[in-house]
């Protein structure tokens, strides 16, 4: 029956184009409707049907064809802020992404090939095993009596399962080479859209509505306006999200370029990386020249054998030293400048006094407080609690005030067994192009992962559409490197 369904809705979307009986009645009565609501009710009940329809729409696309879908849904993720800014009106944009979601993963398992082994060697690696435990532990977290409420453990469990999701969607949909690099390819001119968004409010300033969405609130006004200029944040929610996220598609970009024969393609990576390094420098923050800078270093201890890296260094020493001593005065070299002033800088300051305040606490909760206690979370689902309000700062302060040292010691274990991962994956693989790939997202997923430690970098849009996709890219390209020499073998043996 499902399959019938299924091919029917496929016929009338991708063949007919709805262009036939169904098509014409369908959008009649949508249209007669939208009439009716508008003038009986209120003028916002037509765009809002309109949204409905066109999420009904998408869902169907994404279980017809979850590839697409995938795509789809990780472009739309880029913009779940913007209308909020342009229209002043809070939507909540993200439910409609997690639907999305979960019509991809109906999708998939509709039309799904069924192998005996196929998963095995996704469910076997570390990384995999690790997101499980942790997801074990979340579900005991339900008893963890110092939650007033089980509403935030609800909403957390709901996110988690999400990534997971998004997790195995990206072993199973990029299952060959040109997917992967159409999906590589997906990310760097996404990454790079965003890059010259924020640019562009750098250059030629904020548009009149991203001006008004900040005046109307001081408190945001303030922490976006430092230094004379506004911290620019792109499509994303904030200049830190952005920041990050730019940081980590910049070195991704790097090293792939380093890596890359054809001198075009090269070129363009290396120019994709420019930009996004000035997209990083524009959103002001701090934690993301630091995070880029480590990967940088990450690199070239992977590579330092290589002429190329030498090259690297070089150039990327004089660079950097220009810049923090050269004779530049302006407001965005000052702020990276000030990213290597250490405990001087007051925000620095202020974050290890919270740290230092709330570490009893953690040792004397070894379950922590309860998921989505701390911060405004917690004013929100556990008003009352000794964590409510209380700004972690941190995706590893929060993780251990939240999970305790027991779930903080099984996440960092988990990112530990990722970047190990890839590590081992790009030592261990024999392809030149599968073991650039590896190096690229390891190096790539690292500045999230190092990131945490001063800002919540993992887990927001739309980025886990990169990150949780890409830790499981290593996965299927290390399965397919050790098809290739299985192949190699088979082919050596029968012409010996």
């Amino acid at each position: 029956m499902f399959s019938a369904i299924y091919h029917f809705f496929y016929r009338q979307i991708f063949f007919k184009k709805m262009n036939s009986p169904l098509g014409i009645f369908l959008f009649s009565v949508f249209s007669l409707m939208l009439s009716y609501v508008i003038v009986v009710g209120s003028y916002k009940f037509g765009p809002l049907l309109t949204g409905v329809l066109l999420e009904g729409i998408l869902f169907l696309i994404c279980m017809i064809s979850p590839l697409t879908g995938f795509y789809v849904t990780a472009f739309l993720s880029l913009f779940i802020f913007f209308p909020e800014r342009l229209f002043g009106t809070y939507l909540p944009l993200s439910v409609a992404i997690e639907f999305l979601i979960l019509g991809i993963y109906i999708g998939m398992l509709i039309q799904g090939r069924r192998f005996p082994g196929e998963n095995m060697p996704f469910y076997r690696m570390p990384s995999s095993i690790s997101m499980l435990v942790f997801l074990v532990f979340i579900l005991i977290e339900a008893f963890n009596p110092n939650m007033k409420s089980l509403i935030g453990w609800l909403f957390y469990l709901r996110r988690y399962i999400e990534f997971l999701i998004i997790y195995y969607l990206g072993y199973k949909l990029l299952d060959n080479p040109a997917k992967i690099q159409y999906f590589i390819r997906f990310w760097i001119l996404l990454g790079l859209f965003n890059a010259l968004y924020t640019c562009k409010q750098q250059w030629f300033g904020l548009f009149p509505f991203e001006q008004r969405w900040l005046r109307d609130d001081q408190h945001l006004y303030a922490l976006y306006f430092q230094g004379g200029t506004f911290r620019k944040f792109g499509f994303l929610s904030d200049p830190a999200a952005n920041g990050i996220w730019m940081a980590s598609m910049a070195v991704f970009c790097l090293i792939l370029a380093l890596g890359e024969k054809i001198k075009g393609w090269r070129r363009f990576l290396y120019g994709c990386a420019l930009v996004m390094w000035l997209a990083t420098q524009y959103t002001g923050t701090r934690t993301a020249t630091l995070v880029a800078l480590g990967g940088g270093f990450f690199y070239a201890l992977m590579t330092l054998n290589q002429r190329r890296t030498l090259y690297f260094l070089l150039v990327g020493t004089i660079v950097f030293l220009f810049m923090l001593f050269g004779p530049i005065d302006n407001s965005t070299i000052n702020r990276f400048r000030s990213s290597f002033r250490g405990k001087t800088e007051e925000s620095m300051l202020i974050r290890d006094i919270n740290r230092h305040s709330i570490q009893p606490y953690i040792f004397e909760h070894p379950m922590g407080g309860g998921l989505a206690t701390s911060s405004s979370e917690g004013l929100a689902y556990n008003p009352g609690h000794r964590l409510a309000g209380f700004p972690p700062d941190s995706g590893f302060l929060k993780l251990a005030i939240e999970t305790g040292w027991i779930g903080y010691a099984i996440a960092l274990i988990y990112y530990f067994i990722l970047i190990c991962q890839g590590v081992h994956g790009y030592f261990r693989a024999s392809d030149p192009q599968i073991r650039l790939y590896i190096l690229a997202i390891t190096g790539a997923i690292l500045i999230f992962v190092l990131a945490q430690y001063s800002q919540v970098s993992i887990g927001q849009f739309p980025g886990i559409f990169f990150f949780y996709p890409s830790a499981a890219l290593v996965i299927r390209l290390l399965v397919m490197d050790r098809e290739q020499k299985a192949n190699e073998n088979h082919h050596n043996n029968l012409t010996a």
